[in-house]
């Protein structure tokens, strides 16, 4: 993925932990001089840290409202302490008076305000926009040419090139044409109701809305005039068959000639056309790849059970959900790894039962603020791996919850999404009551979420390594990023005990108050290990469980 600002992230970190050397100083004074955009990312990475840094210090609410009550025994105990409030708008001022020094420091100017380029903002009313003529809705079995980008299932497609080597696609054009492709094809797709065709068997259903679809191959334009019709290319000649309706064909240097459903033609190397027997048994339509695709959903889950089956008894396994087969009136999240613990099983509280990877496999949906599943994960670790299935439908909240423990302290770890798309892990070094001491490091990958993931199932992951002191974040089987943790920052151990999947936070009071943190989406399997898995284990979990 291109991070236009991933060389801008990696100095900024340097930055923050006194790491840089002279050279790289200079070139991030010259990166925020030069570039309106990288100024007002750091301006933003100045928040987050303050926001960071606030979240890291901060007791739960239900925590401080306990401590106003036997401090002042407040009669309205849903007030936070005034000395709390106060500290933590001190802490947010300092960082943000240091974030508008260090500016000045970067600028190169005594007197920040003195001739500052303006830093031009995001208009708050700015639409999120994306590109693509057409969406791939559709995949069964497939191989990708060589050379080519494999695609994804609820990718969106823009103008350039789709090549199959084999198997099945199904693309929805923009205009309302649905094209059925069988590799191996290559297509040039041009607009949204226009695609060139180099090679492949290609079945388009064309409703009267998307009329004026067209397909061209070499010598021959095929314009539909709201129809289903095959068009066939190979190296030999192009053939057209018309299932219902008509269209309307262009031959090279010759005059058109209109077709009708159950007619044929083929078009040979010369331009000439010839009527041909129609055969609709050669080209897939939709309700059958419909059927292809359900059996192949059907493969994969079963290959996925026998898999989950057989990791379950992995020795490194700590606690394995696989949130399958679970009914609408169950509320116990059981617990996989074997031998079987029933004290590992979750509490399920809020969260709906619902469709996971595939139709047959069950998995938990997260909206409400209350949504969870409640955990209790006893026992020290020197190191861990969390690995996680989820679709994510929105990135709403400041902090959006994979897995956070309930109080985070000495050796806890948080499990996050920011609302900028990144992923964050940290654990504590310290005790909450110690004020002094080191922070704990904020583990943040460059931006991974876009509005192409929107509903995708993806897997994520990320390895906590105590030996080698890293932090290695891990979206679909790959590795996202990769940081080292410096070791006055590292805790003693790991511990977990009460913990959350999907939210944060117990409140313990009747009229306690706690942080929206709920992860707006779905969880289809949720693990950790005691030990920092390789690249290869990732990739292996990712490769067994991809939809």
């Amino acid at each position: 993925m291109n991070d236009p600002f991933s060389e801008l992230d990696s100095l900024l970190l340097g930055w923050e932990t006194d790491t840089l050397s002279a050279a790289e100083l200079q070139r991030l004074q010259s990166l925020l001089k030069e570039d309106a955009a990288a100024r007002e990312h750091f301006l933003r990475w100045q928040m987050l840290t303050a926001a960071l840094d606030l979240e890291s210090h901060a007791a739960p609410l239900s925590q401080q409202e306990r401590a106003t009550d036997n401090l002042a025994k407040l009669p309205d105990r849903t007030q936070r302490s005034p000395l709390a409030t106060l500290a933590a708008f001190s802490l947010a001022a300092s960082i943000l008076i240091a974030a508008w020094l260090a500016w000045a420091l970067f600028s190169g100017d005594a007197n920040p305000n003195d001739g500052q380029p303006a830093i031009t903002a995001k208009a708050s009313g700015e639409e999120v926009t994306s590109q693509g003529v057409a969406i791939l809705t559709r995949l069964v079995e497939p191989v990708w040419a060589k050379g080519a980008s494999s695609r994804q299932v609820g990718e969106a497609l823009g103008v350039g090139r789709f090549q199959l080597e084999s198997g099945l696609a199904q693309i929805e054009f923009f205009c309302g044409a649905t094209v059925v492709v069988e590799g191996p094809a290559d297509l040039q797709l041009e607009s949204a109701k226009h695609a060139r065709v180099r090679q492949g068997r290609i079945r388009a259903n064309v409703p009267p809305a998307a009329r004026g679809f067209s397909l061209e191959a070499d010598k021959l334009k095929v314009v539909d005039l709201g129809t289903e019709f095959g068009l066939a290319v190979s190296p030999d000649a192009v053939d057209v068959q018309v299932f219902d309706g008509e269209v309307e064909l262009y031959p090279q240097s010759k005059e058109s000639r209109r077709i009708v459903g159950g007619q044929a033609v083929s078009v040979a190397n010369s331009g000439t056309l010839t009527d041909s027997p129609l055969q609709p048994e050669r080209f897939v339509g939709i309700s059958e790849l419909e059927s292809l695709g359900d059996q192949q959903d059907a493969l994969r889950y079963e290959r996925w059970k026998k898999w989950s089956e057989a990791i379950g008894g992995d020795s490194r396994l700590v606690t394995l959900y696989a949130f399958d087969r679970l009914s609408d009136w169950e509320r116990r999240l059981p617990c996989g790894k074997r031998p079987i613990d029933r004290d590992l099983d979750g509490a399920i509280i809020g969260a709906k039962v619902v469709p996971g990877r595939w139709t047959a496999k069950s998995a938990l949906e997260f909206k409400q603020p209350a949504d969870r599943v409640r955990v209790q994960i006893p026992g020290n670790f020197q190191s861990l791996t969390f690995s996680c299935w989820t679709r994510i439908d929105s990135l709403d909240r400041m902090f959006n919850s994979l897995f956070l423990t309930d109080s985070y302290d000495l050796g806890e770890p948080h499990w996050q999404i920011l609302e900028s798309g990144q992923l964050y892990f940290s654990v504590r070094p310290v005790p909450r009551a110690v004020n002094a001491g080191p922070k704990d490091f904020k583990a943040l990958s460059p931006k991974f979420w876009n509005p192409t993931l929107q509903g995708k199932w993806i897997h994520l992951a990320v390895a906590f390594d105590w030996d080698s002191r890293t932090i290695v974040h891990y979206l679909n089987g790959s590795e996202l990023s990769r940081h080292l943790v410096p070791a006055e920052q590292m805790p003693p151990a790991v511990q977990i005990g009460a913990a959350s999947i999907g939210n944060w936070e117990l409140p313990t009071n009747p009229d306690a108050k706690f942080a929206v943190r709920n992860l707006n989406g779905r969880i289809d399997e949720f693990m950790i290990f005691s030990s920092a898995l390789s690249s290869d284990e990732i990739r292996d979990i990712y490769e067994n469980g991809k939809p």
